[in-house]
């Protein structure tokens, strides 16, 4: 630690800014345009810079942003009606053709925006005046909120290069200011943007993919922030020390198992419940997360307003899990083992030890899990050929129920959708696809509710837990408000009182 600290003493904000936050993340942005990024880190920081026609509010729902006001007069048309007076950072008034021209750079398939794919059944969009956005769909198609959380560039702004380091101009609370790949993102304030006069003058990234010096950076002063990208571990060590302060909040990040259903082992779901049953969730939460998360029961966290919490779940219980294998015909040998899976994953000190927590439970059982860790790229690339048995990964910011249709419709097969494990039931289709052409927000919810039973019948996942939203941070940080799905939109309220050391 003493080396590494050493080694990153040097890592202050370049231009010396005083005033600004200095936050620590683990990778840099991969685009800031709205129209590219996709990556968790590129996300938080573009709804710094831009607004979008709605955003998710603190309690997990979806609320106007640059709409002040959202109506459905027909089953095809959602209307926005938007906020005057606003302004891009480089003092260009925002208006509904700016709004056209970002849904229709995306859609266009000359521009190659990753977030096409998500809005197929978006028809037209259509801006009458200035201050009036209309989507059309093709269908009733009631996920359709979900893009109006797309931020919101200048009319004729063009597709970025490969490896773009500028940005658009936003009309959110801050500007890009300097932007060095796998080093600084500096975010000054947008000056058309209204701000309290004690508000943080703006924001500095700094890439620290080691968590080791990044804690060491925040006992020293040097980093005044980070979240969700310290080992719990870490966080354990860091609660109290040096006045630092550790907020911990609900998070919808979603820990889960998949299983791939090619195999005719796990294609059983006698083998399923056994694994569910031989994991001990409540002692990996309490061990290896030091209690930064729930144990999971499904996808949708209970903040969703879509949660059904009445559905099956799996209490920790090998005796159960070993009389299901039984049943199931793999008996044990003489070996002691019943069958042997691989159990893939990537690189990481928390994955490695998940790994060898699961491969010992599930040994008990009498199921052998072969661990194989690869590099990110390449684990990735496995998992959406299909090419695993077993893995564990997360969805982060799960905001709509919409999310089952993508991950658990048997249409939805890599690379049209997120299906990976390749399951298929008839009667899931069905509720799936009612729940996308459902406006009535009571019969969609019964419908979700029915397809999280199902879920947990089926067990295409395991759910493993829902991962707290954790935030270290320094004591002269205040103001700062935890979201759900980890936003970091309160910065635009953030100040800095001069701290006691």
């Amino acid at each position: 630690m003493a080396a590494a600290w050493f080694g990153c003493r040097t890592n202050q904000t370049p231009d010396g800014d005083a005033g600004y936050l200095r936050v620590d993340i683990d990778t840099s942005p991969l685009s800031l345009d709205p129209r590219y990024g996709t990556d968790a880190v590129s996300s938080r920081i573009n709804e710094l810079i831009f607004d979008s026609l709605a955003r998710i509010d603190a309690h997990g729902t979806i609320a106007g942003d640059l709409a002040e006001s959202i109506e459905r007069p027909a089953p095809t048309q959602l209307v926005f009606h938007l906020r005057h007076g606003v302004r891009f950072s480089d003092g260009r008034p925002l208006t509904a053709r700016d709004v056209k021209y970002t849904y229709d750079s995306v859609l266009a398939p000359a521009t190659l925006s990753p977030k096409r794919g998500d809005m197929g059944a978006l028809a037209a969009v259509e801006a009458p005046d200035d201050f009036t956005v209309k989507f059309v769909t093709s269908r009733p198609y009631a996920p359709a909120m979900q893009w109006a959380l797309l931020g919101v560039v200048p009319n004729a702004t063009p597709a970025p290069p490969r490896r773009n380091q500028a940005s658009p101009a936003g009309s959110g609370p801050f500007r890009l200011g300097k932007f060095v790949r796998d080093e600084w993102v500096i975010l000054d304030r947008n000056p058309y943007h209204r701000a309290d006069p004690s508000a943080i003058g703006g924001v500095a990234f700094k890439v620290v993919p080691d968590p080791t010096v990044g804690a060491l950076e925040l006992i020293k002063g040097i980093a005044q922030f980070a979240q969700n990208n310290l080992p719990p571990a870490l966080v354990a060590y860091l609660r109290g020390r040096h006045g630092l302060r550790v907020m911990q909040a609900a998070g919808s990040t979603y820990q889960y198992m998949e299983f791939n259903f090619r195999d005719p082992i796990l294609a059983d779901p006698r083998v399923r419940r056994a694994i569910a049953m031989a994991i001990d969730r409540d002692a990996i939460v309490a061990s290896i997360m030091r209690g930064t998360a729930r144990v999971a029961t499904g996808m949708l966290a209970p903040e969703n307003w879509a949660y059904e919490p009445n559905v099956t779940r799996y209490p920790y219980d090998p005796q159960s899990a070993r009389r299901l294998l039984d049943a199931a015909g793999h008996p044990l040998r003489s070996d002691g083992k019943r069958f042997t899976l691989v159990y893939t994953t990537t690189q990481g000190e928390e994955r490695r030890l998940l790994a060898e927590a699961f491969a010992a439970m599930l040994a008990k059982v009498g199921i052998e899990l072969r661990i194989r860790t690869y590099e990110w790229p390449t684990f990735y690339s496995d998992i959406q050929r299909g090419n695993f048995d077993v893995t564990s990964m997360a969805w982060i910011g799960i905001n709509d129920p919409h999310h089952y249709y993508m991950v658990f419709d048997s249409a939805m097969t890599p690379p049209k959708g997120l299906n990976r494990s390749g399951y298929s039931n008839p009667q899931m289709d069905r509720l799936l696809e009612e729940g996308e052409a459902a406006l009535d927000p009571a019969r969609r919810k019964a419908i979700y509710s029915e397809v999280q039973k199902l879920a947990a019948e089926d067990l295409p996942y395991v759910s493993l837990w829902w991962q707290d939203n954790v935030a270290v941070m320094s004591p002269e940080v205040s103001g700062f408000m935890p979201f759900p799905n980890g936003s970091m939109r309160s910065f635009a309220g953030v100040s800095l009182a001069p701290a006691a050391r």
